[in-house]
């Protein structure tokens, strides 16, 4: 708990500190003189506490939901405002050396300010837009995979894979709804999911319940946890999982209608914030059916030589969003090292899930929301070894 205390006490002086720059660059850009300079003070004001009002005033459903919906929109003007300010700031301390502006935009700096905060506050607006629109209709992804050991005799076995949902005020019923209705026209033979189903305290969550109970698979439905369900309490997750009939396997093992082995081991978080130790991989493959193949689901892309290395066949993960706001994703590919999409360790398949909801800013730019559907086949070997047994 300690550790999460800390890492919540330096997002906060983070967002503090980006907060008070752009507020700085905007009142600059704008240069407005008396009371409407104290208008747009106010404006940027309320913006900026909007979303931890918003996240404090809980039991105050209508203003916490309007909080949050500003608040969410902010961070994402927050994020781009960053950016252009950070762009403009290097572009006018390096003028004198390159000669980039022009002389009748230096003539009057108060007017190229006001050029250049409107240039981006509309650039900003129609990303915010599109990315709003974006978010809001997942596309699915069709992956087919050959993996060993998969039965010859099985054919074609359906799984769709789902991470990063974040349900609650942001992503609401009707979008679950939604979600569920667009896995089960899928025909699913198993239904993953991926971690981070929930955003909210598990008190606030029940009405999940029923959408969920809606899922249908020949096999059933799997969930791992994420650092998100560590937030909000995972015994109590774990709980209301159970009261929707999806088991969450947690550092664990089991197998799947006689067709794989499937795994699934605790977000990092419970390590790194918690203090929860993590046995080895090899030990919670220690009962897998050395006849079937092995997939494993990790939230965070990590421990994947470690998978590769214990003879997993397919690893799934999300935690990632693809970065969800443009250019994030450059910064998601240089911390984790791992591509979106599917991508090979060794003999072992990674997918790395862009997600299906989103957090923070409701908006994705660059980062379209997902659903998996994983097509898994057995080899050509097994089919033609298969064929000439019969």
């Amino acid at each position: 708990m300690r550790s999460f205390l800390i890492f919540l006490a330096l997002v906060l002086l983070v967002y503090a500190a980006v907060n008070y720059y752009v507020y700085r660059r905007v009142m600059q850009g704008a240069s407005i003189p008396g009371s409407w300079s104290w208008i747009l003070k106010l404006a940027l004001l309320a913006l900026i506490l909007s979303y931890p009002l918003g996240r404090a005033l809980q039991e105050l459903s209508p203003l916490e939901r309007l909080f949050t919906w500003m608040g969410g929109f902010w961070l994402g003007a927050m994020y781009y405002g960053l950016l252009f300010a950070v762009l403009f700031d290097i572009i006018r301390f390096l003028d004198p050396v390159f000669g980039w502006l022009p002389n009748v935009l230096l003539f009057d700096r108060t007017q190229m300010g006001r050029i250049a905060l409107t240039g981006a506050s509309v650039i900003i607006i129609m990303l915010l837009t599109g990315g709003r629109v974006r978010a809001m209709f997942p596309v699915v992804r069709e992956i087919s995979l050959e993996l060993p050991r998969l039965a010859p005799e099985r054919g074609e076995y359906r799984v769709v894979f789902v991470s990063d949902f974040h349900l609650g005020v942001l992503v609401g019923e009707r979008r679950l709804k939604r979600i569920v209705q667009e896995i089960n026209t899928l025909n699913p033979d198993l239904i993953l999911l991926g971690g981070d189903l929930i955003d909210e305290r598990i008190d606030r969550m029940r009405w999940i319940i029923e959408p969920l109970k809606e899922l249908q698979a020949t096999d059933g439905i799997i969930a791992v946890t994420g650092n998100h369900e560590f937030y909000s309490g995972v015994e109590d997750f774990e709980k209301l999982m159970r009261e929707a009939g999806i088991p969450v396997l947690r550092d664990s093992l089991t197998v799947v209608g006689e067709v794989l082995n499937l795994a699934g081991i605790d977000d990092i978080t419970a390590r790194g914030q918690y203090s929860k130790p993590q046995p080895p991989l090899k030990d919670v493959l220690a009962s897998a059916d050395a006849n079937l193949p092995v997939i494993l689901m990790h939230h965070t892309p990590q421990r994947i030589s470690e998978a590769a290395t214990a003879g997993v066949d397919l690893m799934l993960c999300g935690h990632t969003h693809g970065g969800q706001l443009w250019p994030a994703s450059f910064l998601t590919n240089l911390v984790y090292r791992t591509p979106q999409g599917l991508s090979r360790f060794g003999s072992m398949y990674l997918y790395l899930s862009s997600g299906v909801g989103t957090w923070g800013p409701p908006v994705r730019v660059g980062a379209s929301p997902e659903i998996v559907l994983l097509l898994l086949k057995p080899t050509e070997a097994a089919l033609v070894e298969g064929g000439s047994e019969g």
